[in-house]
């Protein structure tokens, strides 16, 4: 039997067969209406977080997870992607995890000075060994690089952002799915993310493609073209601003793929 480290309780088995993508948080910028950009990705034996924004603690928590996270990958290390590291690094959740370092990978660029930096704000002083390096097993990717976790297999392509950013795909060797993070529309982005069963690209905007541009971001629209020119199978939309018209989006997104499209939202999941 599989007992829960924290609670005691049973963990519920495992009920995936291929790949599972479960939303925990959805939100662009701030947690307005439910939790920022974080997403788990399952198979059988792994489960894979994808960013860490604030919010994600308590969602981890609330669906037993937390204990059975094998690796983090930041997409890149803006706030509303990464902030929720700061609790869970703390000495609460370290004790909880009972000692165990969660692999965590950041983006080569940035990653590390970003987490020195976040630190320091905290402690007050620079330091060698931060809260992060004593929590997490801390290592940096390049666009490059492979990584494998477990039975995942984990690539990259830049994004078009105004940070160091990656787009990630994940895959199984049966499935595929590609998390675009954030940042404009990219043909390097549509090429990561060829044939894959789901793409998930952020809508921060409807329509508005100056502003999108003016903050390295995408519209819903240019969204369905990166989908289209992809040529993927499922389209969701994230990344969503607070009193976001869903319909909307849709609608722009559906003017250039003609593939199933969803608004993400807190539980939205799906198996591949």
């Amino acid at each position: 039997r599989v007992i829960h480290p924290f609670t005691g309780r049973r963990r519920p088995p495992r009920t995936v067969t291929a790949m599972r993508f479960d939303v925990l948080g959805f939100a662009g910028a701030a947690p307005l209406q439910g939790a920022c950009s974080s997403y788990v990705v399952s198979s059988k034996d792994t489960t894979l977080l994808l960013d860490c924004g604030p919010g994600t603690l308590e969602r981890l928590w609330q669906r037993e997870l937390l204990g059975r996270i094998d690796a983090i990958v930041l997409s890149h290390m803006h706030a509303d992607h990464v902030l929720d590291l700061v609790p869970f690094s703390g000495e609460v959740v370290r004790r909880e995890l009972d000692g165990r370092r969660i692999p965590l990978h950041v983006p080569a660029a940035n990653g590390r000075d970003v987490l020195r930096r976040l630190d320091a704000a905290f402690a007050g002083e620079s330091r060698e060994q931060t809260r992060f390096a004593a929590a997490f097993a801390v290592s940096s990717y390049d666009p490059a690089d492979r990584l494998r976790v477990g039975d995942l297999r984990v690539t990259f392509a830049p994004a078009d952002h105004g940070a160091p950013c990656c787009a990630i795909r994940v895959a199984n060797g049966e499935r595929s799915l590609v998390y675009g993070a954030d940042g404009g529309p990219s043909d390097v982005v549509a090429e990561l993310a060829a044939g894959t069963d789901l793409l998930v690209l952020e809508a921060t905007f409807a329509d508005d493609v100056a502003a999108a541009a003016a903050h390295g971001h995408m519209t819903a629209g240019q969204a369905g073209e990166v989908a289209a020119a992809a040529k993927a199978k499922r389209l969701l939309l994230t990344h969503l601003l607070a009193r976001t018209d869903g319909a909307e989006l849709a609608q722009h997104a559906g003017g250039a793929f003609d593939g199933p499209i969803d608004l993400a939202h807190e539980g939205w999941t799906t198996e591949l």
